[in-house]
């Protein structure tokens, strides 16, 4: 029954942090101009999962394995600025979203919580509701109209329950009371429930479903029968009353900064926009065969393949014009991509309403990093730490990228591997691996909570995968690209992940690991795939190396390992999020993949320096 009556409080939550501080400023790595604070280096170790950090004995070398892939990473990013990768479309669009997700927050935090100011008799009266629930039963209508009229008819004297008789909602009623508990609505409608006098019929109460009106049969306590109960409750009146304060806060700022704000989007461009939306989600409808009422979500291919229809002169375009501030088509399409797009409907006229919301939704958010530009908050310590750690990242996945396109193998060398290699048994060393993916956060972290419980991995794999097929087999390691590099280094049973790749995380478990003798089959176009895998696994591999080694010594690194081994870190295995102010969620910090293989390389190179 609580999913017909949404008249649920929007509560946003920011993040605050809940780790410990020690000397946050203090430098712990220092990379070329790049320096990696022990503020950073905590938050990247504690709010990422690390399977198997509650082994004792561990801790030392998670914490070294952590910082060097996090150095390999500044590497990059150094590379990457120096190769001209900043003016790419990535860093000038998509990670725009990053910065301004930053710089709203910083703004919502000046704006709204620093204004913020809980009473005294608020939260007395928070606690006096939350101590009893309501029995109530309500009459519902999607009309203004229609619910007035009731609701005079009432106050003429007309009997509540004889007029939910006759109406459907009566159906889910008819054995039931809605119950209603504190902090469960809107708070302007519990105002008007928790003032209810016993069987009296509220006024109509405004909901995103409509209207309603309620009648008040019966007030029953909340059991609460320990201490521990007592404890949550009261947790629970606080963590209301702030969310409550801080939309009341929110609400009057949103109504005083958006009027008068000039705007104006190009109609063609939209339709256009949206035509090749409605296509894009059609076809994957129908290629993942999913039914009528269930989400399709575009993938990155979509929003590439919709940019590409598009062609450079429309992308160049502009869209949307804020106060004479054009952005592009091609701007607006990243930000689209950047948080993703899904729907349930099939309509093409509702589907194009929720694309005029998110273009309006857009609109809004572009004022507000404008205003957060404007005052400044770039300038916050805060602030920049956060965007220089995501843009290192940017950078550096950029950079790696590089690598892997220059890794490629032509069919020559594919044939003459296969030809030094044909007449004689290789050693190769092989692995079987149990994966699952999504790029889907929520049920990454729901994976974590599973594992977490005991379940086994097997189990959770099919639970959440859509191919029932779940292990690899035995597979060479260079097969697997950047999965073989980090199960080789594994041992049977080990699980690893998330690993951010093809768009989406990876998590995976090593069942299996041994060195076997492959004699190739006589027939090369039947391993021609296989082989180009296997060569450009080892290329990538030795380049990844080879490359960081020579950055470490063109850059210089130098590491405070003193103070890394003596640093206290908590032993949280979960993934943390940022609920961001004025909308968005992020990752607390970026998942950086394991990377230490360069590091006895360089050190020996560095041993071996006159």
């Amino acid at each position: 029954m609580k999913q017909i009556l949404k008249l649920f409080i929007s509560i946003l939550i920011l993040t605050s942090s809940i780790f410990a501080q020690y000397e946050d400023d203090k430098i712990i790595a220092e990379i070329g101009s790049i320096k990696i604070t022990v503020g950073e280096f905590t938050k990247r170790y504690e709010m990422v999962p690390h399977i198997g950090r509650h082994i004792k004995g561990r801790e030392e070398y998670l914490k070294n394995k952590t910082l060097y892939s996090i150095i390999a990473e500044k590497l990059w990013a150094l590379e990457a600025e120096e190769l001209g990768f900043d003016s790419t479309d990535v860093m000038q669009f998509t990670f725009k979203n990053v910065k301004d997700m930053n710089l709203r927050d910083a703004l919502y935090r000046q704006q709204i919580l620093d204004k913020v100011v809980v009473l005294p008799e608020t939260i007395y009266e928070a606690k006096r509701r939350a101590i009893y629930f309501l029995n109530t039963k309500f009459i519902h209508s999607t009309d203004e109209a229609e619910i007035y009229a009731l609701s005079t008819i009432i106050n003429n004297g007309a009997s509540f329950d004889s007029l939910l008789v006759l109406r459907p909602e009566y159906e889910m009623q008819k054995n039931n009371f809605y119950q209603v508990h504190y902090g469960q609505m809107a708070e302007h409608a519990e105002d008007v429930l928790y003032n209810l006098k016993l069987y009296q019929v509220s006024t109509p109460i405004k909901s995103p479903e409509g209207w309603y009106l309620f009648k008040l049969y019966s007030i029953e306590n909340e059991i609460i029968t320990n201490a521990k109960q007592a404890k949550n409750m009261e947790k629970n009146v606080k963590r209301i009353t702030q969310a409550r304060a801080n939309e009341n806060v929110y609400q009057k700022y949103y109504k005083s900064f958006f009027p008068g704000k000039k705007v104006t989007t190009d109609g063609e461009l939209f339709w256009s926009l949206s035509n090749k939306i409605i296509t894009a989600l059609n076809i994957q409808r129908e290629l993942d065969k999913i039914k009528i009422g269930e989400s399709v979500r575009l993938t990155p291919k979509d929003f590439q393949q919709i940019k590409q229809k598009f062609g450079v002169d429309s992308l160049a375009m502009p869209f949307i014009n804020i106060e004479n501030s054009p952005i592009s088509l091609k701007q607006f399409l990243y930000s689209f991509a950047f948080e993703g797009f899904y729907t349930s409907v099939t309509d093409a006229n509702q589907i194009r309403a929720q694309l005029n919301s998110r273009v309006r939704r857009y609109i809004e958010l572009e004022f507000l990093a404008t205003e957060a530009k404007e005052k400044g908050m770039e300038n916050l310590p805060e602030v920049k730490e956060d965007i220089q750690m995501w843009r290192d990242n940017y950078l550096s996945t950029l950079y790696k990228q590089t690598l892997f396109d220059s890794s490629n193998v032509s069919d020559r060398e594919v044939e003459e591997y296969y030809a030094n290699s044909k007449s004689i048994s290789n050693s190769q060393t092989m692995i079987n691996i149990i994966k699952i993916f999504s790029d889907n956060l929520e049920v990454i972290e729901n994976i974590f909570a599973d594992l977490d419980n005991g379940i086994e991995f097997k189990n959770v794999a099919l639970k959440y995968s859509n191919n029932k097929i779940i292990e690899s087999g035995l597979v060479s390691i260079s097969s697997k690209g950047e999965i073989g590099r980090i199960a080789k280094d594994l041992t049977v049973g080990e699980v690893y992940g998330p690993l951010e790749i093809n768009g989406g995380y990876s998590i995976f478990k090593l069942i299996d690991k041994k060195e076997v003798k492959i004699k190739l089959p006589k027939e090369f176009d039947n391993i021609k795939s296989e082989l180009r895998r296997e060569i450009k696994g080892k290329r990538l591999s030795s380049k990844m190396i080879d490359n960081t080694v020579k950055l470490a010594n063109k850059y210089g690194v130098t590491v405070n390992e003193k103070l890394l081994y003596n640093l206290p870190v908590t032993n949280y295995n979960m993934m943390v999020y940022r609920y961001m102010g004025f909308g968005g969620r992020l990752l607390a910090v970026p998942l950086t993949p394991t990377f230490i293989e360069w590091v006895e390389k360089w050190q020996k190179s560095q041993q071996d320096l006159p």
